[in-house]
């Protein structure tokens, strides 16, 4: 019983909210480029309609139809956070100016770049 009483800790330890605001508001936009990078990676996943044979559905293919044949992981990424961060300039456009849009994406997708690269990921392997 212990174990199971000590992996809960260890779960609810690191779901706890981060103590200052600026840390909380990374989290929060971090979530949302995450979930958007999960839409446009579904949105290229060929489904298929019951019958004999299957019937496959053409993907929809979001970053495709934006980006064109042959974009990169890179550039995937960076359509990602770029949809977050104009998502969010058209709900408060008084704060966010079109500068600031491009500075938090430039800034955002660089950080995706250091971590892919260290991590040993390749950012220019073709997606599309």
């Amino acid at each position: 019983m212990g174990d199971i009483e000590r992996r809960i800790q260890d779960l609810e330890r690191l779901v706890q909210p981060p103590e200052d605001e600026g840390a909380q508001l990374r989290r929060a936009i971090m979530t949302d480029i995450l979930d958007e990078v999960a839409r446009l990676k579904s949105s290229r996943a060929v489904h298929y309609r019951g019958g004999t044979p299957p019937m496959p559905i053409e993907p929809e293919d979001i970053p495709g139809k934006i980006l064109g044949p042959g974009y990169t992981t890179g550039d995937m990424w960076e359509l990602a956070v770029r949809r977050v961060f104009e998502r969010e300039r058209e709900s408060s456009p008084d704060i966010l100016s079109e500068e600031i849009v491009e500075r938090m994406v430039e800034g955002w997708t660089a950080s995706f770049r250091r971590s892919f690269v260290e991590s040993g990921h390749d950012w220019n392997k073709v997606e599309g």
